[in-house]
C-alpha cells in the first residue's frame, strides 16, 4: 500500500484508504528530515490516499509536498504532487484549478522525459474538459494519451485511455465510437488477463448496447459483467450491473425480472454504504413498479431517489465549502507563521543589541582596568583601535561608493523615464498639429479648386488619427500594466477569429499604403488567452510591420501549433523590407524603452512600447517575443501564447488575402 499512489494510474480513481494505512503514513512523515525527498514522496501519498475521503486535508498535503519539492530542487516530486492535487480538484468539480496543476505537473514529466507520467498527466487534463462539458477538447487530449501509450507498447495504459474514450463517446450520445474503443480495451484486458478491466469493459459495452437500442446484446454483456463482479467480490460493479440489467430488462418486456435485478442492486448498494449505486437502484426500482402497475411503490421509490439525490448534491456543496475552508485556513496560517517570523526576528534584533551593549560595557571596563595596570597595553589597545578605525573608514568608503553607484542609477532612470517624455510629446505633436492645421489646408484647397489634393485628405487625417490612436492605446496598455492595475482573464477563442478582426483592422491603412495584407491560420486552431491582450500584441506587430514595408510589398499575419512545445501557438507577423542589423535588432529586445526602425522611403518613428507591450502581454501567459530577419528580406516578429487545443473540423478556407 505505501507505493500505492505513486503506482496507480492518474484517472483511475483513488480509493479510501484504511485508517491504519493513514496511520501508517502520518508516522512515517513525523519520522523523515524537513529537507528529505522521502518527505516528499509520503505528502502525496497521503494526498492520494485521501483524495476521496478527506479532499481539504489531501490538498494541503499536496501543497506542502510542492513547497517542499520546489525548495530542495526535487522535480520528480512536484510534478506527482501537482498531477495527484489535480485529481484531488476534480473530485470536487474545481476544473479549472485542475486544468492548471495538471498542465504545470505535464511541463515538468516533459522535461523530465517521463512519457508514461506525461500519459496520466493528457489523461487528467482530459478529465478536466470532461467536467467542463467540452468533449471534443476532453477526446483529443485522450487520444494524445493513448498515443503515447502505443509507442510505448503499454498494453494496461491503451487499455486504460481507450476505456476512457470509451466512457466520454457514450456519454456524449455517440455508440458506435464507443462501441469501438471498448471492444479494443476488452482485447486488451482479455490478453493481460486483467478480470477487473474484463469486468468494467463489458459494462461498459452493455451500456453501448442499451443506447444502440440492441436489448439482446446488452443484456448479454452485462452479465458477462455480472459473473466477473461477482467472481472478484466487486459489489460495487455488481449493484451498478444489477441496476442496468433491470433497465435492460424492461426494454425486453420482462418487468418482474427487471424487479428482482432492481431489488439485487439496491441490497448490494446498502450492503456497501454507496449512495450513487442506491440512486440508481430507486431510480430501476420506479421505473419498474410503474411499468406493474404498482404506481404506489413507483411513487414511493421514486421520493427515496430525490431525497438520496438532493443529499448527494448537498454533500458535494459541503466538499466544496470545506475546500475553500480549508484554502482559507491555509491563508490564515501562512499569514500568522510570517507574523511569528517577524517577531522573532525583532526578538534576536533587540538581543543582539542587548548583548553589543554588554560587549561594548566589557570593552569599556576593560579599557580602564588595562589603563590603571599597565600603559603598555594601553599603547597596543591603541594600535588596534586605530586598525579597527580604518576598518569603519574602508566600510564606510565602500558605502559611499555603492551610494555613488545607486545614485548613477537613479540619474540614469529618471533620463529613460524624460525621453521617454520626450518621444511621446515628439509623437503626438504630428497628429495633432495635422488635425489644426486640417481646416487652413481644407479651406486653401477649396479657393485653389485643387480636387486631387482634396481626395488625399481622408489618407492624411485617417494616418494621423490612426498614430494617435494606437500611441495613446499603447500609453494606456503600458501604464495599466506598470501600476499592475491590469488583469489577465485568458479563456478559449479560435485564432482565425482574432487574425481576422486584426485583418479587418488594418486592411484601409495596407491598400491606402499600396501593401498586400494577409492572414492564415487553422480554422480549428483554438487558443487560451486573455482577448484584449491579444488583441493589443496583433494590432502592434502588423501596425509595425505596415510602418516598416515600402509600397508594393506584403505583410502576412498566421499563426500555428510551436513545433517544439506542442502545447504553445506561435503567432507571427512577416513583412518584405530592408531588415534590421543585427546590432539594433539586439537592442530592440532589450526590456528598456527603444527607437522604432524607419521603413523604406517613409521617415518612421515610434516610442518603442508596442514591442515593449507584446514582450510584456505574452510574459503574462508564460511565453516569449522574438525577431529575426528573414533570408528571402524583411523581418519576422513572432509571440508564443498557450494553447487550448483544436475543435471539430469545419469547411471554412484557411487563408483570405486582400490585394493591395
Amino acid at each position: 500500500m505505501f507505493l500505492l499512489g505513486w503506482l496507480l494510474p492518474v484517472g483511475a480513481g483513488a480509493q479510501n484508504a484504511h485508517p491504519d494505512v493513514i496511520d501508517s503514513l502520518q508516522r512515517r512523515l513525523a519520522a523523515t528530515s524537513a529537507h528529505d525527498t522521502l518527505r516528499v514522496f509520503l505528502l502525496d501519498e497521503l494526498c492520494w490516499n485521501l483524495s476521496r475521503a478527506d479532499l481539504p486535508r489531501a490538498r494541503s498535503y499536496a501543497e506542502e509536498g510542492i513547497a517542499l519539492a520546489k525548495r530542495i530542487g526535487y522535480t520528480r516530486g512536484e510534478a506527482r504532487c501537482r498531477q495527484d492535487l489535480g485529481t484531488c480538484l476534480s473530485f470536487v468539480g474545481a476544473a479549472d484549478e485542475a486544468l492548471q496543476q495538471h498542465f504545470m505537473a505535464l511541463r515538468l514529466f516533459r522535461k523530465l522525459g517521463m512519457k508514461k507520467a506525461m500519459g496520466y498527466a493528457y489523461n487528467g487534463i482530459a478529465n478536466c474538459h470532461n467536467l467542463r462539458h467540452d468533449f471534443a477538447t476532453a477526446e483529443s487530449f485522450y487520444l494524445k494519451a493513448l498515443a503515447l501509450a502505443e509507442q510505448r507498447r503499454d498494453s494496461a495504459d491503451e487499455a486504460l485511455f481507450l476505456s476512457n474514450l470509451a466512457d466520454l463517446t457514450w456519454q456524449h450520445g455517440q455508440p458506435t465510437r464507443a462501441g469501438r474503443y471498448i471492444r479494443q480495451a476488452l482485447k486488451l484486458y482479455s490478453a493481460l488477463n486483467n478480470l477487473p478491466g474484463q469486468a468494467n469493459s463489458f459494462y461498459t459495452l452493455g451500456n453501448v448496447y442499451l443506447q444502440s437500442n440492441q436489448p439482446d446484446s446488452a443484456r448479454a454483456s452485462l452479465r458477462e459483467a455480472l459473473g466477473l463482479y461477482l467472481m472478484l467480490g466487486d459489489e460495487y460493479g455488481a449493484s451498478g450491473t444489477y441496476s442496468n440489467l433491470s433497465a435492460v430488462l424492461l426494454k425486453l418486456q420482462q418487468p418482474q425480472q427487471a424487479l428482482a435485478n432492481s431489488q439485487l442492486g439496491l441490497r448490494y448498494a446498502r450492503k456497501m454504504g454507496s449512495p450513487d449505486r442506491m440512486q440508481n437502484a430507486y431510480q430501476q426500482l420506479s421505473e419498474a413498479y410503474a411499468y406493474l402497475g404498482q404506481y404506489h411503490n413507483a411513487y414511493e421509490m421514486q421520493q427515496r431517489f430525490q431525497h438520496l439525490r438532493d443529499s448527494l448534491m448537498t454533500q458535494a456543496n459541503t466538499r466544496a465549502m470545506a475546500l475553500l475552508q480549508s484554502r482559507y485556513d491555509a491563508h490564515e496560517r501562512e499569514n500568522r507563521i510570517r507574523l511569528l517570523t517577524q517577531r522573532q526576528r525583532v526578538t534576536a534584533l533587540r538581543a543582539e543589541r542587548h548583548e553589543q551593549r554588554i560587549r561594548l560595557l566589557g570593552v569599556v571596563v576593560g579599557g580602564l582596568l588595562l589603563l590603571v595596570v599597565v600603559g603598555g597595553v594601553l599603547y597596543g589597545k591603541l594600535l588596534r583601535n586605530r586598525e579597527a578605525l580604518a576598518a569603519r573608514n574602508q566600510m564606510i568608503a565602500d558605502k559611499n561608493t555603492a551610494l555613488e553607484g545607486a545614485a548613477a542609477q537613479l540619474q540614469h532612470l529618471a533620463d529613460s523615464k524624460a525621453r521617454l517624455y520626450a518621444i511621446i510629446a515628439h509623437d503626438l505633436r504630428g497628429p495633432i498639429t495635422a488635425f489644426s492645421g486640417l481646416a487652413d489646408l481644407i479651406h486653401f484647397y477649396q479657393r485653389t479648386n485643387d480636387q486631387e489634393s482634396l481626395h488625399h485628405l481622408p489618407t492624411i487625417v485617417h494616418d494621423a488619427a490612426q498614430n494617435l490612436n494606437n500611441l495613446l492605446d499603447n500609453l494606456l496598455n503600458w501604464a495599466a500594466s506598470q501600476t499592475g492595475e491590469l488583469r489577465c482573464e485568458p479563456e478559449r477563442m479560435p485564432v482565425r477569429e482574432l487574425l481576422s478582426e486584426c485583418y479587418e483592422l488594418f486592411q484601409t491603412s495596407a491598400h491606402a499604403n499600396q501593401v498586400q495584407l494577409q492572414f492564415e491560420a487553422d480554422p480549428n486552431l483554438l487558443i487560451y488567452a486573455d482577448r484584449n491582450m491579444v488583441r493589443t500584441i496583433l494590432r502592434n506587430m502588423v501596425s509595425n510591420a505596415l510602418r516598416f514595408t515600402p509600397a508594393g510589398g506584403t505583410v502576412r499575419l498566421h499563426a500555428d501549433i510551436e513545433p517544439t512545445d506542442p502545447t504553445q501557438i506561435h503567432l507571427a507577423v512577416t513583412d518584405t523590407g530592408t531588415g534590421l542589423p543585427a546590432s539594433q535588432m539586439q537592442q530592440l529586445l532589450r526590456p528598456d524603452l527603444t527607437q522604432i526602425r524607419p521603413a523604406a522611403g517613409r521617415t518612421t518613428q515610434g516610442t518603442g512600447l508596442g514591442l515593449l507591450l507584446c514582450r510584456t502581454f505574452s510574459e503574462y501567459h508564460g511565453g516569449a517575443l522574438g525577431m529575426r530577419n528573414r533570408p528571402t528580406g524583411g523581418t519576422e516578429v513572432w509571440v508564443t501564447l498557450p494553447s487550448a487545443g483544436m475543435r471539430a473540423t469545419t469547411d471554412v478556407p484557411a487563408q483570405v488575402p486582400a490585394a493591395a
